[in-house]
C-alpha cells in the first residue's frame, strides 16, 4: 500500500479538513497510510485525533498587504510569498522535505498550490482535491474573481505575470522547466471538482469533470428544537461576520424555532439575544438532522453546509465573510435558492429576508428543484469513486500516472 499527503496550505477552521475526512478514513481502510499536512494544526487537531490521525504543519507566511481585495487568485498568491521568489523558494524547499519525510507517493492537494509546486520539483503525483475555487479556470491570465468590477486587462497581466516570474525562479533553482503561463500550475494527475456545476465558484469555467459532494464527516450531535416558536431555522454562525448579530436579531423578533450553533460567539452576545424560542448550541449540530428537520437554514455560505440544505430542499440565508463564500452564495441566488447579505454593506434588518425564506414559495421551490436534479446522486459512492481513482494514480503503469510530472 501507498502512502499519500494530504495538503492543505490556505484556508481556515474545519471547512477543509471536514470534508475529507470520510475519504481519509476509506484510504486508511484500504491500507494506504494518509498523512495530514495543515495549515491550521491548533483548530483541527482535535477532529483529526478523535479519529487516529496524526498531522504536521504545513509550511506558511505572514500575508503580505496589497492595495485593495485580491482580484485573481493570482493576486492571492502574491499575498502569500509569491512575490518574493526568495520567500517562495523556502516554502518550497519545505514542501519538498515534507513529501520526503511521509514518503508520499500522491498529493491530495486542497488549497495548496506551493505544494503543487513542490509536487512538481520531485515529480510527484498531484490529485487537486476542489471544491472550485482553488482551481481557477486554465485561462491566461487567471480570470478576475470580481466580474461585478471592471479591471483593465493590462493589470490583470501584471499580476499573473509577477507570480509566474517567482515560480519560474524556483523552478530553474531546482532544475526543473519553465511554466509558460500561470494557469500551468494547474496541470496535474487529476482535477476533481468535488462539487456541482451550478456551484462552482467560476460560472464560466467551461468543460468540466465534477464529481458531486462528498458526505459529511459525521461529527456533529443531535439537538433538541425548542418547543415554541413558527416554522424551524437552523443558524450556523461566525462571529467575524458583519451580520451575525442582525440574524440573531431576526430570529428573535420573528420568533422562530431555532437552533444556533456560532463557535466563538461571546457569552455576553449569546445572552443578549436569549430567548424561549432560540436555542445556543455547544458543540456542532448533526447536520443530517438539521437538512432534515429544518425548513430554512442561515449559513455563512461555506460550500459544504449550502449544498447539504440544498440536496435537502432547504432555501438559505447567506452571511457571507469572505470572497470564497460570496462566490457560492452568488451562484444560491442565480438558482434562487436563496438570498445574499453583502458583508460589504453595514449590518442591517434581516427580519424581510428572513421572513421571505420562509413565506415565498419560489425560494422553496428553487431549493427543492435542486434537490430533485441531485435526488438519485449516492454521496456514498463518490468516496468508492474518488478511492480506486487514487489507486489508479498510485499505479506507475497507468496512463494517467505521469500527468503534470514535467521537470
Amino acid at each position: 500500500m501507498a502512502s499519500i499527503l494530504y495538503a492543505w496550505e490556505f484556508g481556515a477552521n474545519l471547512g477543509h479538513v471536514g470534508p475529507f475526512m470520510p475519504l481519509a478514513r476509506e484510504l486508511r481502510q484500504a491500507g494506504h497510510d494518509v498523512h495530514w499536512a495543515v495549515t491550521q494544526p491548533a483548530a483541527v487537531g482535535d477532529f483529526l485525533a478523535s479519529d487516529g490521525f496524526t498531522w504536521l504543519a504545513a509550511p506558511s507566511t505572514v500575508e503580505v498587504s496589497r492595495p485593495g481585495p485580491p482580484l485573481t487568485y493570482a493576486d492571492i498568491l502574491l499575498r502569500f510569498g509569491y512575490a518574493d521568489p526568495k520567500a517562495l523558494f523556502g516554502l518550497v524547499g519545505a514542501w519538498r522535505e515534507l513529501m520526503r519525510l511521509t514518503g508520499a507517493r500522491l498529493i491530495l492537494a486542497d488549497h495548496a498550490p506551493t505544494a503543487l509546486l513542490a509536487a512538481r520539483t520531485l515529480s510527484i503525483p498531484v490529485m487537486q482535491y476542489s471544491f472550485g475555487f482553488t482551481v481557477p479556470p486554465k485561462r491566461s491570465p487567471l480570470p478576475n474573481m470580481r466580474p461585478w468590477t471592471a479591471i483593465p486587462d493590462q493589470q490583470i497581466r501584471e499580476i499573473d505575470r509577477a507570480a509566474l516570474t517567482s515560480i519560474n525562479v524556483v523552478l530553474a533553482r531546482f532544475g526543473c522547466q519553465a511554466l509558460p503561463s500561470l494557469a500551468n500550475l494547474f496541470d496535474v494527475a487529476e482535477e476533481t471538482l468535488v462539487t456541482f456545476p451550478e456551484l462552482d465558484h467560476y460560472p464560466d469555467r467551461g468543460p468540466a469533470s465534477y464529481w458531486g459532494s462528498l458526505p459529511s464527516a459525521g461529527s456533529g450531535k443531535p439537538a433538541t428544537w425548542p418547543n415554541v416558536g413558527q416554522g424551524r431555522c437552523f443558524a450556523y454562525l461566525r462571529p467575524e461576520s458583519p451580520h451575525h448579530e442582525a440574524a440573531l436579531a431576526a430570529l428573535r423578533a420573528l420568533e422562530i424555532s431555532a437552533l444556533v450553533f456560532a463557535p466563538g460567539l461571546p457569552s455576553a452576545t449569546a445572552e443578549r439575544f436569549a430567548a424561549p424560542h432560540l436555542r445556543f448550541l455547544d458543540g456542532p449540530a448533526d447536520m443530517e438532522q438539521m437538512v432534515r428537520e429544518a425548513d430554512v437554514a442561515i449559513t455563512y455560505a461555506s460550500l459544504a453546509t449550502t449544498t447539504a440544505f440544498l440536496l435537502g430542499g432547504k432555501p438559505l440565508l447567506m452571511l457571507p465573510g469572505h470572497l470564497e463564500q460570496f462566490l457560492v452564495a452568488r451562484r444560491v441566488v442565480d438558482m434562487g435558492a436563496g438570498i445574499l447579505v453583502n458583508p460589504e454593506l453595514p449590518p442591517g434588518d434581516l427580519r424581510g429576508p428572513l421572513a421571505s425564506l420562509f413565506n415565498d414559495a419560489n425560494y422553496r421551490d428553487n431549493a427543492r428543484a435542486f434537490a430533485a436534479k441531485y435526488a438519485a446522486f449516492d454521496q456514498s459512492q463518490i468516496i468508492h469513486n474518488l478511492v480506486r481513482r487514487i489507486e489508479e494514480l498510485l499505479d506507475p503503469d497507468h496512463p494517467a500516472a505521469g500527468i503534470g510530472e514535467l521537470s
